[in-house]
């Protein structure tokens, strides 16, 4: 009799759990591995390190070799003058919002005590910040990640593409958004370009007026 109630029960328990299970997937909701809803804490947690990987034009993920609180505090402090926000993060929780996104190559570097610096400034404001004594963007950041010996610069990306830790020092070394603009200008002229330059600095609707006056007189050749 034990038996057939011992029995009963975890039919009942399992019968129980089936159901609540099917609920939480029919409502939408996002289940761990065990059938278990996930908690407030790792759900909050989840959002904001898939905001930072979204929502930033530069996200560096570098590992902190047994930091302090106050060294920490003095590290966010001088990232914050770059333009930057640091992040210590939760490994697994970083991990599993990393392969939602297009950069889930990065995960290999997601080990030991990790850290993620994100920034989120335009390029033109890079440019513009460049000569500055704390520059912002990639080049300040790495300047501060650099000179502490207890941070260790791993990789990341900066816009869509996946950077090394020599990638970033040669992207530093390149002239800025604005001036990458002059120069491919200024080929386009040397090349015989200069109606192409032309058009693209009119007015959309004129060049729009243009094409279509184009189109017009290469129908009326044929019939001519």
């Amino acid at each position: 009799m034990l038996s057939s109630v011992r029995d009963a029960s975890t039919t009942h328990i399992s019968a129980k759990a089936s159901s609540h299970k099917a609920t939480a997937v029919d409502s939408g909701k996002k289940l761990t591995n065990y059938g278990k809803e996930f908690r407030p804490q790792k759900t909050f947690l989840h959002h904001t390190y898939s905001n930072i990987l979204n929502n930033n034009r530069i996200m560096l993920i570098c590992q902190h070799n047994n930091m302090s609180v106050p060294e920490l505090i003095q590290l966010r402090t001088e990232l914050a003058a770059a333009g930057a926000d640091m992040k210590v993060i939760r490994l697994g929780i970083f991990s599993a919002a990393l392969r939602e996104t297009r950069y889930a190559n990065l995960e290999p570097l997601i080990n030991g005590p990790t850290c993620v610096i994100s920034c989120d400034i335009s390029p033109e404001e890079e440019e513009a910040q460049s000569s500055a004594k704390v520059p912002k963007g990639l080049a300040g950041i790495r300047k501060i990640v650099e000179k502490n010996r207890k941070m260790i610069l791993l990789g990341g990306k900066v816009d869509d593409a996946l950077v090394s830790v020599d990638d970033m020092a040669k992207m530093v070394e390149m002239p800025g958004i604005q001036t990458l603009r002059s120069q491919v200008v200024g080929l386009l002229s040397q090349a015989g370009g200069g109606r192409l330059v032309q058009l693209l600095g009119m007015n959309p609707t004129l060049l729009v007026m243009n094409l279509d006056a184009h189109a017009k007189s290469g129908d009326a050749a044929p019939e001519a």
